[in-house]
């Protein structure tokens, strides 16, 4: 301790006063005595520091982010052990977290929450350079200091990409994070890289921009699984102005598949930068601005180091949006595929025949419509390409009748007549309804087989691809594979009920992976019993995986002790054992809030697989009701509070004048009576005293505690002989 009573850590870091607290740490404002400037120092919590994988991962945090130095993440000066915990020295930061700002200010301008997402792009872009991945991008580890600089702080849980031999530190199946930023593959346990990092910071830029994040629901279970299951609405969907462009990236950003997403923060970075540059739309072609019509070109260039007055770092405020900017509009869809890019002529300059050069399009994930004025060339070369391409085709298709023999004077060498008249001409089958396709076929003795396809241009369930193409000439029984639009959102199949083998094919049949889990039923051995998703769910492209459990015959099986687990891997392992779920809430002394009492079956009864499980959650200790306890003497008063399970909390006395029978009784309580509260809450009490009563006492139990003194006591004792005499 310091000649003040400061808590100093090495000599050097004065604690001021608590400014946070996390998950497993404390963090203090400090003083640096050696530099004299103003710290942070994170704490862990005592409980944590006898526990090594808790040590080991705040050790982790401070080696991990000590390497890390970018302008927009918080900085790691010193770490180190001190009065049996550990500790960890970062910069102090003078702002508040965005969660902060929106509880203060609401949804943010859209381009205000780009500016912000796309200087977090640039942080998350230098630590997975450094091969780190954060694990919890939330609004409250989005920093934004008084000068407008954005902060990416608690690399806590921070795991390394390239794993190292001798590290176990972070398991595949371990889940960390914030349940309402969860990616879904790290909801399920899943090895993790940058781009789990990039659907946390969409789900942010979403919350930034409606207010609220994506998926929410009464647990942190219920909302993991809405991260692996649901499709998020866009924002336009619930009333946004946003425009088409921004929509497109967060999308992008949510989409449940990681390979859909960007594949690194700086492409990501340069999309948000091109749509702060003014490009709010998607167009569907790419032209050249007319001769005789002059209109405004947005000129967007792909980003290089150090050319684009964005890509660079920023250590200034971000920019403000100006009422300039274009007027916006709103998404067309959930779903966003990067335009093809004409390639630049040789060398890059202008194109032959002299006149403008071409305004070319840089590769991106959008781009802003641009007009080109060289449209009658363009459409002579495609004239001239085509008519080219069908004297190709002509003399292929000359070649293939000569091959086959099909004239009156050859037949194909090795091929009889009779083998050539067996030959069956595949019809033209797409467009057809699947029914329709699928008798046509079957009628000139082809086999045909369906496969579904998510198409949102072609209506369901209908051919729109062939395998051989229409004209080509196969052998009876041969397969035709017809390609079958599923529409725009896949549906699970019902195959409830069914044999494995069956229920296997009509899932792949309609576009799905299929996971089996074995286990025993009162059903028939090699019967489905249960379907995950369930019948007629809606799944969204990238996670069209159904997990079916097939019976093993009857028999009982134990309930699974899923204690030690969190609520959402062990639904995932009563699932896995073939049991329904349900989730229950109860009061606990003995078990902290949000994790699991026990099940319903207990864990270790025998039951049938299929039975609906419980688990019970502590919802933490059990309220209870204040007692009234106004007009009684003290301590009649106290032990009706202690009763409840609560403290006597601050005592303080009010005259009454001599004679009063309000001596020694509570006149106040503070917090009222029949108030619900957790049980060891303090109760504030005002008892009555004589006008003469030494004010001092002011704070001393009237029962004779410390600081009491014989006036004090006598007084007591009167209060009690007048309770006695009225009682008699």
């Amino acid at each position: 301790m310091s000649d003040q009573g400061l808590t100093v850590f090495n000599g050097r870091y004065e604690l001021l006063r608590r400014i946070a607290r996390g998950g497993m740490a404390d963090v203090y404002l400090a003083r640096d005595a050696s530099l004299d400037r103003q710290v942070a120092v994170k704490v862990l919590f005592p409980e944590f520091a006898n526990d090594p994988s808790f040590v080991e991962r705040f050790r982790r945090e401070a080696k991990a982010a000590a390497n890390l130095n970018h302008p927009n993440i918080v900085g790691i000066y010193d770490w180190g052990q001190e009065q049996g915990t550990y500790y960890i020295v970062m910069e102090y930061v003078v702002g508040r977290s965005m969660a902060d700002v929106l509880r203060s200010t609401g949804p943010l301008s859209p381009d205000r929450a780009a500016e912000i997402a796309s200087d977090v792009a640039e942080a998350l872009s230098s630590a997975h350079s450094a091969g780190l991945v954060h694990r919890d991008i939330k609004l409250g580890n989005i920093i934004v200091s008084d000068d407008g600089q954005v902060k990416v702080a608690d690399f806590g849980i921070a795991t390394a990409l390239a794993q190292r031999a001798g590290d176990n530190l972070t398991h595949i199946g371990s889940v960390m994070g914030t349940a309402t930023y969860f990616s879904p593959e790290q909801a399920r346990g899943k090895a993790l890289d940058g781009r789990s990092d990039l659907y946390s910071l969409g789900v942010v830029l979403y919350e930034m921009i409606v207010g609220k994040p994506p998926f929410t629901a009464d647990t942190s279970t219920a909302v993991a699984v809405k991260h692996v299951q649901e499709r998020p609405l866009p924002p336009s969907m619930l009333g946004v102005t946003v425009a088409q462009s921004l929509e497109a990236i967060i999308l992008k950003l949510l989409a449940k598949n990681p390979a859909n997403r960007y594949p690194r923060a700086d492409d990501l970075r340069a999309d948000l930068l091109r749509y702060l540059d003014g490009a709010h739309r998607i167009p569907d072609r790419v032209v050249q601005p007319s001769p005789t019509t002059e209109r405004p070109v947005t000129r967007a260039r792909p980003p290089r180091t150090g050319s684009h007055p964005r890509t660079q770092s920023r250590t200034g405020p971000v920019r403000v949006p100006t009422a300039s900017q274009p007027a916006v509009g709103t998404a067309g869809g959930s779903s966003f595929q990067p335009p093809v890019t004409p390639p630049l002529p040789p060398g890059g300059g202008p194109p032959p025949g002299g006149g403008p050069p071409p305004q070319y399009v840089p590769p991106a994930y959008y781009y802003e419509e641009v007009h080109r004025s060289d449209g009658w060339k363009r459409t002579l070369l495609m004239v001239l390409g085509l008519v080219v391409l069908l004297g190709a085709l002509g003399f292929l298709a000359v070649t293939f009748y000569d091959s086959l023999g099909l004239d009156d004077e050859a037949t194909p060498t090795g091929t009889t007549p009779s083998e050539d008249a067996a030959l069956v001409e595949v019809p033209d089958v797409i467009g057809l309804s699947y029914g329709e396709a699928d008798a046509q076929l079957r009628a000139l003795g082809l086999e045909p087989e369906p496969s579904y396809q998510v198409n949102i241009e072609v209506p369901e369930n209908t051919v729109f691809a062939q395998s051989p193409p229409a004209g080509q000439r196969i052998a009876e029984e041969e397969v035709v594979a017809l390609t079958v639009s599923q529409g725009e959102i896949p549906r699970v199949p019902s195959i409830r009920g069914r044999n494995r083998v069956d229920a296997e094919e009509i899932l792949r049949n309609a576009g799905f992976g299929v996971i089996v889990i074995e286990g025993p039923s009162q059903a028939e051995a090699g019967t489905v019993v249960f379907q995950e998703p369930a019948a007629g769910t809606e799944i969204t492209e990238g996670d069209l995986v159904v997990t079916i459990t097939v019976s093993t015959g009857p028999g009982q099986i134990f309930v699974p002790d899923v204690r030690e687990q969190s609520p959402f891997d062990a639904i995932q392992t009563l699932i896995g054992q073939g049991f329904r779920v349900a989730e229950r809430r109860e009061p606990s002394t003995d078990v902290p809030e949000g994790e699991i009492i026990d099940t319903d079956p207990p864990h270790g009864f025998p039951v049938s697989a299929g039975l609906e499980v419980f688990i019970i959650i502590s919802d933490g200790p059990p309220l209870v009701t204040i007692p009234d306890v106004q007009g009684l003497l003290f301590d009649t008063g106290r032990l009706a509070i202690e009763r409840e399970g609560l403290l006597i909390g601050t005592v303080t006395f009010e005259p009454v004048e001599p004679g009063s029978t309000d001596v020694g009784r509570i006149l106040a309580q503070t917090p009222p009576p029949d108030l619900e509260v957790a049980t060891e809450t303090t109760v504030d009490v005002v008892v009555g005293e004589l006008s003469e009563f030494d004010s001092d006492q002011s704070g001393v139990d009237p029962s004779g505690g410390e600081g009491g003194d014989s006036e004090g006591q006598d007084q007591s004792g009167a209060a009690d002989t007048e309770e006695s005499t009225t009682s008699s």
